[in-house]
């Protein structure tokens, strides 16, 4: 496809003190092949003396602005709204693209198919250091997922048309703070976007101790807020209470089963032992 042919894809990145991780993203985004590309990171007043300025300062050819904190879902908003590209999609500061040529694919995907709305492709799992996990953790789904047999999906995997979201308001929701990328693709199933699939990796998904998500599992009052969270979105959509059930078994056993064979690896039967007393302790304190 000739670079006058190729259609602009907007890559939006909202950071907030993560200057560790994000030179690999930027270079990542820099390293693809696709010619047209408009990557956009907002600083989401990030209080870390001016380490993450300075390395947007090093590349030019990122659209970047700093602001005070709003959080990541208004970040988002902000950026897509700025966005000039005829796709769109988002990734963390934290993560990274697969290989050079994950961009691309999807943008021809949706370049050669007029039916569809959005593209989505498999996700790989990294540690901190960007090596791939020995074991890749588990791939929980919401409920309504199950009819299109799409699994679960992450949003550095996935484009969209952006006319069609400003179009429809289709946005994140700022009220939310663990689960709003899957209220999101929640909503665009609603509205009846027609999903396509690519074979093969486009994000890697980092793992490390700064995450919000893994920072709400650790401290017990977050983690039922985040529980009390995704239970709100889940009945926002309705559907039978029993898929819901077995979704979220599924959901905690693989989280256990992959927490396992981690612990496992870090600290052989003590580690394991450790992890599941507090597995326990969480429970019963919630009861």
């Amino acid at each position: 496809m000739k670079k006058s042919a190729c259609p602009l894809v907007s890559i939006v990145t909202p950071t907030y003190n993560s200057a560790r991780y994000l030179e690999d993203l930027l270079r990542s985004v820099e390293a693809q092949d696709y010619p047209r590309i408009e990557h956009i990171v907002i600083d989401d007043g990030s209080t870390d003396d001016g380490a993450t300025v300075a390395l947007l300062r090093r590349y030019p050819r990122v659209t970047w602005w700093s602001r005070y904190n709003r959080g990541q879902y208004a970040t988002l908003n902000e950026g897509f709204r700025a966005a000039t590209g005829e796709f769109i999609m988002t990734i963390s500061a934290d993560d990274v693209y697969a290989d050079t040529g994950a961009v691309g694919a999807m943008a021809r995907f949706l370049s050669e198919h007029s039916e569809c709305d959005v593209v989505h492709g498999y996700t790989q799992h990294i540690d901190e250091n960007g090596s791939l996990l020995t074991t890749q953790p588990y791939q929980p789904f919401p409920y309504w997922m199950l009819q299109y047999k799409l699994g679960f999906i992450l949003h550095c995997s996935l484009l969209v048309r952006r006319a069609k979201l400003i179009q429809d308001d289709l946005l994140f929701d700022e009220s939310l703070r663990y689960t709003g990328d899957g209220d999101w693709m929640a909503r665009m199933y609603l509205k009846k976007y027609r999903f396509g699939r690519v074979e093969r990796y486009i994000g890697a998904y980092r793992h490390h101790g700064g995450q919000v998500s893994l920072m709400a599992t650790g401290d017990q009052s977050v983690s039922a807020l985040r529980r009390q969270e995704r239970a709100r979105v889940d009945l926002r959509y309705g559907g039978s209470s029993i898929v819901r059930r077995m979704v979220a078994a599924y959901d905690t056993l693989q989280q256990r089963r992959v927490k396992a064979l981690s612990a496992w690896r870090e600290g052989g039967a003590v580690r394991v032992w450790r992890v599941s007393y507090e597995w326990f302790r969480r429970e019963r304190d919630d009861e």
